[in-house]
């Protein structure tokens, strides 16, 4: 056994370092061998160079282990081989094995997509609800173990969820706060000048820089500038907005600081588990090293400051060698003290996704050993590939560590170049639609999968971490593999299930969540007996924290990770838009700028603005739903573009301007046997059953729990022919700027249905029962005698809803999505 002290190990006579000082491809990894595979030869080498430059030039060859002390004695072997602990040794992988497998599409680095329109609108709104005010009066976050408190014991995970989430969302709308573009007038009063309340004065480059610097300075809430000699532009900011005066060569201006000090917040936080991790490189707090559960809080931290690192180059260095501190140190700890275990082995994606981050942006010549922890955390975690082929193996049934793995083929494809695996992430989608499958794009799983025979019950629920979760694993997996339906499927979940989780009296507010969300939901109360299995009665609520606090935690990411895996550039220097919605995207090189304008999902039409210093492609998402698509260019019609394809367009220099109408159909489709769902575009329609609120508990600031009982009928079955569906009227208000997008009243667009009640249509376990059959009134006395027509809402518009029910004299047709999607 050696001793680790600081940066080294001393195995008796033989000092190796680990502390990344000089190690890169070639010198291997120190203090470990490869072993499995098949021989290929052993051969006399003066040095670990030496060996992999042998390995290298023979073609069987995978890997390489050198002994100094053998002789200088080379194994190399073919096949796949795993890194094991050897004193004596130095290894690695074939130079034809060790790059990553590119992705499809690279998403652009945090900070570099700013939110516009509609999108703004729902990040400030998170900003301003639960989000923004945690850290204020929720212990878990306020007196975290992570900054030196005693709350978030256990698993320490909640105050690593939030800061996933709300740091990337701090970036993002810091830069809508610069107001980019909007011209010099709009940003500042011209003629006039305040006095006094100085914090720094200095040259700068024009009105903008100068507005700039004051929303980067938070204690800035204004400032003037001398503009009058474009070559000499004084710019003074300002700590408090007091008095004015007219004032030649002067132009005095504010910015807004009237929502929640999240940014301080945040960099609070970062900045004490940066300045305060252990000398041997671990972060946060150290309670049991024998526990291989406690690796999982971590996992969130390194997505946390790998995002910082992206979104301020000025601590990129920092970050960095904390990230590959703590790396070599959790290496350490998996081999001497305890593998991945519990959580950790079921996430162990998310440590992948870091790994391959390091070793693209900052290997600091450990190549090899992040190599060898990726590979030891692949065969120290579940066995996701074979899971989701046959529901059998090191695997478990829950919810929201199925939606994490969910993205593991595709992100494991990257190291290992198993071309098995991107097949594996198309069919495992489809494996779990088919046995889990719910109509808002997510899965039945109330804690753990529904058991049978009710894995698709509408009544059932799925958990919001799940529904977080599985949009950045769809996000993920398009990134990676390209595959349209990837995209097609983070947004139907962002546009449905993610806005449908919140509820309030006056709707479309980001303060009181429920933990689990039912695609038929008539009640919103404390409902014992309970209809799901494994969670508590106050699953359903609406509050801070119902039943578990780590969704109140966690689903901060679910926005701003839509928005960051909008805009992508690819490997021949285009650009891709995967994710719809208003949004700006500077590229790192600054030699191309893209502008998505549009009211999406709410609207068909998508403007897409490319300007660029070089020509290069442009590459446009056309959903699967898409069959009617259309596109210009520069106001000129195009080719017609395929449903489910990436669209190419060659763009050149200067400015191309790219309409992309997606013209969807309303169209059914059926997740529930006998049932049916409405559709167009991305959204599905529901009936909205408004409810009487009623307050259980008060916290601070807007935070309450609170029940929700319908107020209206609700068993209502489609008086329609679901070959014809004529009968079904769209129609679209329009999303107005300034509105919560997703709010209960003002409804941007909503279908009108006819519809006939079902009589038998009764309750379960304080639940509405599975839909009846179609046809629900082949029984003249199983419905209402006449046809009445309600209105159809988008789903994440509602508290309280039914979106799976049964046509009143038809039988569901054959063939119907989400069949249809899958051939």
């Amino acid at each position: 056994m050696g001793v680790r002290l600081g940066g080294f190990f001393v195995w008796g006579a033989v000092l190796v370092m680990t502390c990344g000082c000089a190690a890169e491809w070639r010198q291997g990894h120190a203090g470990w061998a490869r072993t499995g595979g098949t021989p290929e030869g052993k051969v006399t080498a003066w040095s670990a160079g030496e060996c992999h430059d042998a390995c290298a030039a023979e073609a069987a060859c995978r890997a390489w282990t050198w002994y100094s002390g053998d002789g200088g004695a080379c194994l190399l072997m073919g096949g796949v081989t795993v890194p094991v602990v050897d004193k004596f040794a130095v290894s690695g992988v074939s130079a034809s094995d060790y790059s990553l497998e590119p992705r499809a599409y690279n998403p652009l680095p945090v900070g570099s997509v700013t939110p516009q329109g509609w999108l703004l609108k729902q990040l400030q709104l998170q900003e301003e609800g639960l989000a923004g005010h945690l850290a204020l009066f929720w212990a878990d976050i306020e007196e975290s173990v992570w900054i030196g408190g005693t709350a978030d014991g256990g698993l320490h995970e909640r105050t690593p969820y939030w800061l996933n989430g709300v740091t990337p969302l701090e970036f993002q709308l810091r830069n809508a706060a610069k107001k980019a573009g909007v011209g010099d007038d709009a940003l500042c009063q011209e003629g006039v000048d305040m006095m006094n309340y100085d914090i720094t004065n200095f040259y700068t480059s024009s009105v903008q820089a100068c507005h700039d610097a004051c929303v980067d300075n938070m204690a800035c809430v204004g400032f003037v500038v001398n503009d009058c000699d474009p070559e000499n532009i004084m710019c003074w900011l300002k700590s408090y907005v007091g008095p004015t005066t007219a004032a030649s060569c002067r132009c005095w201006g504010t910015v807004d600081r009237t929502y929640p000090p999240l940014w301080n917040q945040t960099q609070e936080y970062l900045t004490y588990i940066l300045a305060h991790q252990e000398a041997d490189g671990w972060i946060g707090p150290d309670d049991d090293p024998y526990d291989g559960n406690i690796y999982w809080g971590r996992f969130d931290v390194l997505q946390t400051f790998t995002q910082w690192a992206e979104a301020d180059p000025s601590m990129f260095d920092q970050i960095t060698v904390f990230l590959m501190n703590f790396l070599l140190d959790l290496q350490w700890r998996m081999t001497n003290y305890v593998g991945l275990q519990g959580w950790a082995a079921a996430r162990w994606m998310d440590l992948e996704l870091t790994i391959q981050w390091m070793l693209e942006n900052a290997p600091q010549g450990q190549e090899q050993a992040l190599w060898d922890l990726g590979e030891m955390a692949h065969s120290q975690g579940y066995d996701w590939e074979t899971w989701f082929q046959t529901w059998t193996g090191y695997a478990d049934t829950h919810g929201v560590n199925n939606a994490q793995a969910l993205k593991s083929a595709a992100v494991w494809w990257r190291q290992s170049h198993d071309d098995t695996l991107p097949d594996q992430s198309i069919s495992r989608v489809w494996n779990v639609d088919k046995t889990y499958g719910v109509s808002s794009g997510l899965f039945c799983a109330d804690e753990v999968y529904c058991e049978s025979p009710e894995e698709k019950h509408p009544s059932r629920g799925t958990e919001l971490c799940a529904v977080v979760e599985a949009m950045f694993s769809y996000e993920t997996m398009f990134a990676i593999q390209g595959d349209v339906m990837f995209a097609d499927r983070a947004e139907r979940v962002a546009f449905n299930a993610l806005p449908a989780t919140w509820a309030s009296a006056t709707g479309g507010d980001m303060w009181n969540h429920q933990y689990l969300q039912g695609t038929n939901q008539i009640f919103a109360t404390h409902a014992d007996p309970h209809i799901w299995s494994t969670d508590g009665p106050d699953s359903m609520i609406y509050g801070l924290e119902p039943n578990y606090g780590c969704c109140t935690a966690n689903f901060p990411q679910g926005w701003p990770k839509y928005l960051q895996y909008s805009i992508f550039t690819t490997a021949d220097g285009g650009v891709a838009i995967g994710q719809y919605a208003p949004a700006i995207g500077v590229l790192p090189d600054k030699s191309a700028t893209v502008t998505i304008d549009t009211n999406y999902p709410f609207d068909s039409t998508i403007q897409v603005t490319l300007s660029t210093t070089i020509a290069r492609s442009l590459n446009l998402r056309i959903p699967q739903w898409a069959t009617d698509a259309s596109i210009l260019i520069n106001g000129k019609s195009s080719t017609k573009p395929a449903a489910g394809t990436m669209y190419t367009i060659s763009a050149p220099i200067g400015i191309t301007t790219v309409t992309l109408d997606v013209n969807p159909s309303i169209r059914l489709e059926s997740w529930y046997p006998g049932a049916v769902s409405l559709y167009r575009g991305p959204l599905m329609f529901a009936a909205n059953l408004p409810g009487s609120y009623s307050i259980l508990t008060t916290y601070a600031f807007e935070s309450v729990d609170v029940e929700v009982m319908p107020t209206t009928e609700w068993r209502w079955a489609l008086d329609i022919n679901p070959n014809d569906l004529s009968q079904l009227s769209y129609f679209q208000p329009g999303y107005v700027d300034g509105n919560a997008p997703f709010n209960h009243t003002n409804f941007a667009c909503y279908i009108e249905a006819p519809v006939r009640r079902v009589n038998t249509w009764g309750l379960y376990k304080n639940a509405a029962a599975a839909p009846p059959p179609s046809p629900a009134c082949s029984n003249s006395s199983a419905c209402s005698s006449a046809s009445g027509t309600i209105k159809l809402v988008p789903y994440g518009c509602t508290d309280l809803r039914i979106s799976q029910m049964p046509l009143a004299y038809y039988s569901v047709p054959d063939g119907l999505p989400p069949m249809e999607y899958w051939g």
